[in-house]
């Protein structure tokens, strides 16, 4: 039995009579050539979710195929129920989606990059490209915003391979990361009713945006659930080539649909990264988009693990974390938003250790560069609790 289960069931008798519901989010970071370890890491990660015995998980960033089956094949008894999308690639409007005049030559992005940061590597090489590079590529999103896009979604990939994907005449290039992926993955032990999604595709950049949507049994009603992972501001380290002025206003484009489409007063969950937060100087939380969160709780969601367990998910005390040179922040970007519910127990989970084997040796790490969250709710009492 999981720890938040138990401490739900013995909160008292506040709750004892009621149904509850207990719901997790992790972003596993199983972001292949950009979290580190990540192929080292599946099988600790599997591992420590088989452990789980959550009624509904909602996982980010496994965005490749394979390691979603795996995930998929692992824990298919445990959560018979899932949700996930087929993975498809948004292409560029033309091949090439950029010439070489646009990558090489004087003040141009690939030449900065290969003469003034090649010898560099880590933390070394993205600060070089910010300010050696950055104007380079700052003027490329101007003059060729989707030839900028389009090499931004070259991650995970190797230098040759990213430039022919941009460069090549004949096949038009793919403008999100990890083929198109959005990473999701929805898991349930209760049957999941009336599943639909939520598209932010033309307002997603780099990385296809989407939530997951379903209605999960709870008493004699259901409670909408949505699982999602919304855009990050990225404007330390790359310029905004996307439909907005910046990386912000993208994600608070992604929070006002989000909002649109499960708006109403019946019970409801949204879960996942929200790549957003509120400063809390008690607990040493740095602010991250914190208009988008202001809008989710203005908009009639609550927070409670901000309010009642404060929580810190994307933290310096994270092995992955830690091993960049420069100084990590502690935040909560995570979150478990309710609406028409009581939140009976919460607080941090999958924030654990494993030792994997990589090419240089044993190591031991976080299991993910996030911890997950995880909140057991209940219907709330009174006369309209089944609404």
């Amino acid at each position: 039995m999981s720890v938040l289960l138990t401490l739900a069931l013995l909160a008292g008798p506040a709750h004892a009579e009621k149904p509850v519901l207990t719901v997790e989010t992790w972003n596993v970071g199983l972001a292949h050539g950009f979290v580190d370890n990540a192929a080292d890491r599946l099988e600790p990660i599997i591992e420590a979710l088989e452990q789980s015995d959550a009624d509904v998980v909602c996982m980010q960033e496994i965005w490749e195929p394979d390691d979603r089956r795996a995930v998929r094949s692992a824990v298919v008894n445990a959560y018979p129920y899932r949700q996930m999308l087929p993975v498809k690639q948004h292409k560029a409007s033309s091949a090439p989606v950029c010439k070489k005049d646009d990558l090489f030559g004087e003040s141009k992005f690939v030449s900065c990059l290969t003469g003034e940061c090649g010898n560099t590597t880590g933390d070394d090489k993205t600060d070089c490209i910010i300010e050696q590079c950055g104007p380079a590529l700052e003027a490329l999103k101007t003059s060729k915003p989707e030839c900028a896009n389009a090499l931004m979604a070259q991650v995970g990939k190797s230098s040759v391979a990213a430039l022919w994907n941009v460069i090549r005449p004949v096949r038009k290039t793919g403008l999100f990361a990890y083929g198109g992926s959005d990473g999701l993955l929805l898991l349930s032990r209760r049957p999941l009713a009336n599943t639909r999604t939520i598209d932010f595709t033309d307002i997603s950049t780099l990385n296809r945006r989407r939530a997951l949507v379903a209605d999960i049994p709870i008493g004699d009603t259901t409670v909408a659930v949505a699982c999602t992972h919304l855009s990050a501001d990225l404007s330390a380290i790359a310029p905004y080539p996307g439909p907005f002025a910046a990386w912000g206003d993208e994600n608070r484009a992604q929070v006002d649909r989000l909002l649109e489409q499960v708006g109403g007063d019946g019970p409801a969950v949204l879960l996942g990264d929200f790549n957003c937060g509120l400063a809390d100087a008690e607990h040493g939380f740095t602010a991250e988009l914190p208009g988008s969160c202001e809008a989710i709780e203005a908009g009639g969601f609550a927070d409670p693990i901000r309010t009642e367990w404060p929580a810190c998910t994307w933290c310096a005390d994270n092995t992955i974390n830690a091993a960049g040179e420069g100084e990590h922040t502690n935040g909560l970007i995570d979150h478990i938003y309710v609406r028409g519910l009581e939140s009976v127990a919460g607080g941090v989970v999958y924030d654990g250790t494993a030792t994997i084997r990589t090419r240089k040796g044993e190591l031991t790490t976080s299991l993910s560069d996030h911890y997950g969250l995880g909140m057991t709710v209940a219907l709330p009492s009174g006369p309209d609790a089944s609404k």
